[in-house]
């Protein structure tokens, strides 16, 4: 191991989640905004952390559509800064910004305006969790299963079109919801496989055959999981039952309680395992007809538009729901969905030359700190005046 004192900061001793299921007791050393080392529990460390402290991997989450009272598709760029600053209170150090179907050139625009305000946030002094990038939730969609996208701005999905969706994002498209069975879609996700998109199915109507098709195709994740798409029937599979028997996917899920029943979230991770990801679908009440009811976001004829989750609650509630300890359960909004987006080499777990994202929770799994690229972003009064300022 390093000596402590190459590094910018050693922060600890603490309990280490590593992110893979695993934790150990120790310190970690940062330097130039990455994890220089992870060093045994015993020994000097520049800033010190409450007792029954536990350091994770920063959250990631996929899916989410913006934060207070901001909305990506109606504020734009305008809502980055307020969602970096939200999330970090929540441990997420990363987060993809969620584009829902609109009008075709308003999502461009849209679109674009993310990718701008993602570039201007200072990399080198974070203000709060990255902007990782966009997810296109739609249009390309079945409208069978639309839920509250509007039937109207529902576009044939093409190659074309998909083109333009890359143009628009000036090479921050990170993942695009479609239903893989619509006409065009498989001539889509290749132009979208090409540029290293992650194709995921859902608001669909796919059976199991289509499912399995689709992940042939290259598709390797499914969009909030039960949601947008038929039930898992015992005779009639959808393609759930295909992305779940495949084990090169990975399967997204809202675990709210309401989304998706305690139960069967208990059986996701007892078939899925380390495939779990745990995604918030925040939608904060976008206009008038809109309502939060019992944590969920309602139109106003009951129609589910989104979750009030927060993925620092995602984590506690599937630690209740599939009983699991804080460092198994961390995994699925930690590196599990690092895995998806392909950044696993940069983030996602506790390890020796990966960027100094981490969350940092007291002994009620509470979110007291985030460290961003090494800079401390949110719960800066726990820890001293040196590293507020660094």
């Amino acid at each position: 191991m390093e000596e402590a004192g190459t590094a910018d900061y050693v922060l600890g001793p603490a309990r280490l989640a590593i992110g893979d299921g695993s934790a150990t007791r120790g310190r970690i050393a940062v330097r130039n905004g990455r994890i220089a080392d992870i060093l045994s529990p015993d020994g000097a460390a520049d800033y010190h952390l409450p007792d029954g402290t536990t350091i994770a991997p920063g959250l990631i989450d996929v899916h989410t559509n913006g934060a207070e009272d901001m909305l990506f598709n109606r504020d734009h760029g305008n809502a980055v800064p307020v969602a970096s600053r939200e999330y970090a209170r929540r441990g997420a150090t990363g987060y993809v910004a969620s584009v829902m179907t609109a009008p075709w050139e308003s999502m461009l625009h849209v679109a674009g305006e993310i990718a701008e305000a993602a570039h201007t946030l200072e990399e080198d002094d974070p203000i709060g969790a990255r902007c990782l990038g966009i997810h296109f939730e739609g249009p390309f969609l079945n409208p069978k299963f639309r839920r509250v996208h509007r039937s109207e701005w529902i576009v044939e999905a093409s190659a074309v079109h998909a083109k333009q969706m890359l143009d628009a994002c000036r090479g921050a498209l990170l993942m695009v919801t479609l239903a893989p069975e619509m006409d065009g879609a498989a001539d889509a996700a290749r132009v979208f496989l090409e540029h290293g998109v992650v194709c995921s199915a859902g608001h669909t109507s796919a059976r199991y055959r289509e499912g399995m098709l689709a992940i042939g195709l290259g598709f390797r994740s499914l969009t909030h999981a039960f949601n947008g798409m038929p039930p898992l029937d015992h005779r009639d599979p959808s393609l759930l039952a295909a992305f779940i028997q495949d084990d090169r996917t990975r399967v997204q899920v809202i675990c709210d309680g309401h989304h998706v029943a305690p139960v069967m979230i208990d059986i996701l991770h007892r078939t899925l395992g380390e495939r779990v990801v745990l995604a918030t679908d925040n939608m904060p009440p976008f206009g008038p007809g809109y309502h939060i009811e019992d944590g969920l976001v309602r139109a106003e004829d009951g129609t589910i538009a989104g979750s009030a989750l927060q993925i620092d609650q995602a984590v506690r509630n599937y630690m209740e729901y599939a009983q699991l300890p804080f460092e198994r359960a961390v995994g699925a909004a930690t590196r599990a969905p690092a895995h998806l987006l392909g950044q696993q080499r940069d983030a996602g777990t506790i390890g020796k030359g990966l960027r100094a994202d981490l969350s940092i929770w007291n002994g009620s799994n509470e979110v007291i700190g985030t460290i961003v690229g090494g800079h401390v972003v949110y719960g800066t009064a726990l820890l001293p005046a040196t590293l507020q300022a660094s």
